[in-house]
């Protein structure tokens, strides 16, 4: 898998559960039997995969556990189809390798708890949990969070039936013993079995209706995870409903610019409100940023969250693969100072930078 790097540390498979067809959990105990670092409800771990010529290729998954028990990790892996666009990598790579290979006692290189997708603690507003599908395993955690405060809150599940239902039984469970969490279930597709035990709330899609039914009159804090046509349908459904785009938080995948226009066609990571921090407060300047192979020179005014969406808000499609400082994709050759949104698992060489997590601390001149 390559050398390790000093952000990279050795995870032991201590414990497997299939809570579905198609959805594993691993629960996941440093090697060295040192304690496990906290972890902010919405927070993913990277792994790093041997790819077929063996050089490493990251791939995240958000924990799924409640971050009060530090006993393990746990994440929960569906099963899916090879990425767009990576016709090298055999089928099934990734989660496949999770579900086939991966056994009790097998270790895994892995980050730290990663992420800016995290529960706001500190704001007392109701909370809605809005997940598709694998979309749940982020909010699981925020709802084991939750449902140890007073605030109301309410979760919503959308899935395509109750075989491929992930934690239908956990979340009863912390329904019943917690009363200020309501839970309910769409499926798509229900089959016969699902209308027989009765364990889901509606047929279908999750529509304005349905949510109206669910949730009283409110001001919300909204959480998002799920696949691209279900986070775009349910983003606009809260606007509709009265939400503020400040009061909606979201886990997502594809360029900036996606949630609100088309599906995406890359895989990356992306929080919908990022922390004040001292990066963020660079995009009130008016920075010149510079794409120095396309001729192309723009003001960094604030309204791009990196580099990487800046280029790609100017026509530019820069190569890029987990969009948090992991794969180095996206390292360019920068001329200038930047600075980073999330610190890079290995820091870049002197004049490279990694444009999908940074931005400018000075006028830039990007080798794109």
């Amino acid at each position: 898998m390559g050398q390790l790097g000093t952000a990279w540390r050795r995870y032991k498979v201590i414990g497997r559960k299939m809570e579905s067809e198609v959805v594993c959990s691993l629960h996941l105990a440093a090697d060295d039997g040192g304690p496990l670092p906290p972890f902010a409800a919405g927070q993913f771990l990277t792994f790093r995969l041997s790819g077929p010529d063996g050089r490493p290729i990251p791939r995240n998954y958000s924990l799924s556990s409640d971050p009060s028990d530090l006993s393990a990790y746990r994440i929960s892996v569906k099963r899916e189809p090879p990425p767009p666009g990576r016709p090298d990598l055999p089928p099934g790579f990734g989660s496949g390798f999770m579900h086939d290979e991966v056994q009790i006692g097998t270790i895994l290189q892995g980050s730290a708890p990663k992420g800016q997708f995290q529960l706001d603690e500190a704001s007392q507003r109701p909370v809605l949990l809005l997940a598709g599908g694998i979309g749940i395993t982020p909010l699981l955690a925020m709802a084991h969070v939750l449902a140890r405060s007073s605030r109301r809150t309410y979760l919503i599940h959308a899935c395509e039936n109750g075989r491929v239902q992930p934690f239908s039984g956990e979340l009863a469970e912390l329904a019943v013993r917690c009363p200020n969490l309501t839970v309910a279930t769409c499926l798509r597709e229900p089959g016969a079995r699902d209308h027989a035990l009765a364990h889901h709330h509606f047929d279908g899609v999750v529509t304005a209706d349905i949510l109206r039914k669910v949730l009283p009159i409110g001001n919300y804090d909204a959480y998002l995870c799920g696949p691209a046509g279900f986070m775009q349908a349910m983003y606009g459904l809260l606007l509709d409903l009265g939400l503020r785009e400040e009061q909606i938080r979201y886990e997502f995948f594809g360029p900036s610019t996606v949630l609100k226009q088309h599906p995406p066609d890359a895989l990356a990571t992306r929080p919908a409100v990022m922390p004040r921090t001292e990066a963020t407060q660079a995009r009130g300047t008016a920075i010149s940023v510079t794409f120095s192979r396309s001729g192309i020179s723009v003001p960094w005014d604030g309204s791009s969250r990196t580099l990487l969406d800046l280029a790609e808000a100017n026509g530019l499609a820069p190569a890029f693969s987990c969009r948090n400082g992991i794969c180095n994709t996206c390292l360019c050759e920068v001329e200038g100072e930047v600075a980073y949104l999330e610190e890079p698992l290995d820091e870049p060489g002197p004049g490279m930078a990694l444009i999908c997590c940074s931005v400018p601390k000075s006028p830039l001149v990007i080798g794109i």
